[in-house]
C-alpha cells in the first residue's frame, strides 16, 4: 500500500492534513476511514489556530492507537507512548525546523525532504509535510 499517495489523496480531496495522515492508518488502527476523519476533523491547521501542526497531532493518533495507554493505571504503556510521540516530532524536526503550523506552512520547503514527496511531485509545504509524517510513521511501525 502507497499510504504516503493515498494520504496525499486524502488531502487533496479536502480532508486537514491531520485527518489525511490518520485516514492513511485505518488499516492500522483498526477503525473505518470516515470515523477517523470525524475524530480528526478539528485538529488541521493547528487545531485551527495555527498551533501543533495537525500532521504530528495525527501522528501522535495513529502512535497512540498502535500502542495505546488505555488503563489509568497503566504507567509502563503511558510511557512507551509517551516516547513514541516524542521520538515521533523529533524525527518530524530534523527534515522541518518547527512544529507549529503558522510558523512552518509557508517555509516554502522543497520535496528533498521526503523520497515519497519528490516520487510523488509535491511542491506545496503541507502536501510535503503529510507525506514526511506517513514515512516516519511506517518507519516507526517497522520498528515494533
Amino acid at each position: 500500500m502507497d499510504r504516503a499517495k493515498l494520504a496525499n489523496d486524502y488531502h487533496n480531496a479536502g480532508y486537514s492534513c491531520s485527518q489525511a495522515v490518520v485516514c492513511a492508518f485505518a488499516d492500522v488502527i483498526g477503525l473505518p476511514q470516515e470515523q477517523l476523519a470525524a475524530l480528526t476533523g478539528g485538529f488541521g491547521g493547528g487545531f485551527r489556530t495555527g498551533e501543533i501542526c495537525g500532521v504530528l497531532s495525527g501522528g501522535a493518533m495513529v502512535l497512540g492507537m498502535r500502542w495505546p495507554h488505555s488503563q489509568p493505571g497503566d504507567m509502563k504503556a503511558k510511557s512507551y507512548v509517551a516516547k513514541k510521540v516524542m521520538k515521533f516530532q523529533a524525527l518530524f524536526k530534523e527534515r522541518v525546523p518547527g512544529v507549529r503550523c503558522q510558523e512552518i506552512r509557508d517555509l516554502g520547503l522543497t520535496a528533498d525532504i521526503s523520497p515519497a514527496a519528490q516520487r510523488l511531485g509535491l511542491t506545496k509545504s503541507c502536501a510535503i509535510y503529510i507525506v514526511t509524517a506517513v514515512e516516519i510513521l511506517e518507519q516507526m511501525l517497522e520498528e515494533e
